[in-house]
């Protein structure tokens, strides 16, 4: 008897890649993270951006205070496109300076100085002062131009949002708050915060 060699069978091996099916639920699954993660990222980018401005006016509002109680004269903090003179056609988002000015006349000249100026906002966020075009600091750190509120908004104006610094006649600066837990904060007013 002799004995034979099995015939080869041979083994298909698995093919390398994906399927259709799994291909398109690969593509459906990434569609639905993306349309769920982007706009939350956008949401949180523009909610920094807000802090960020936020945080450099209140620098600039407490500097100019500062400023005003330290060298017992008036300093001002005003809207500037050039960052080198006031601008009343401007908006605040285009920049702002803060300078000593002991003449009052909210123009830098004979012995004022700049002590610090912001360039313009990135077009993501707009701002506005509920109270005119400069604050003027006295001697005393208090404002003679009154109290006011600046609104920072982000471009899609979502109020839930938008933030403020309540500037008051003492010229203590404080940020906004949600108080009525409503997704929305408050002006000093209590009356919640509008976007263009």
């Amino acid at each position: 008897m002799t004995l034979k060699a099995p015939k080869s069978i041979a083994i298909s091996k698995p093919a390398d890649g994906f399927s259709l099916a799994e291909l398109i639920a690969t593509v459906a699954i990434a569609g639905i993270l993306l349309a769920v993660g982007v706009p939350s990222l956008l949401r949180l980018i523009s909610g920094s951006l807000i802090t960020g401005y936020s945080d450099a006016l209140t620098v600039s509002l407490a500097l100019a205070r500062s400023e005003a109680i330290v060298e017992k004269t008036t300093t001002t903090i005003c809207k500037s496109a050039d960052l080198l003179t006031c601008d009343s056609s401007v908006d605040w988002h285009d920049g702002w300076i803060v300078f000593t000015d002991a003449n009052e006349n909210q123009t830098v000249d004979g012995t004022d100085r700049i002590v610090r100026i912001h360039e313009a906002l990135s077009a993501d966020t707009g701002l506005r002062y509920n109270n005119g075009n400069y604050l003027k600091y006295g001697y005393k750190g208090d404002l003679n131009s009154g109290a006011g509120t600046f609104t920072f908004c982000p471009a899609e104006n979502d109020t839930s949002l938008a933030r403020a610094l309540i500037v008051a006649a003492t010229g203590r600066v404080r940020n906004s708050t949600d108080s009525n837990s409503d997704n929305v904060h408050e002006d000093g007013s209590g009356n919640a915060l509008t976007c263009p």
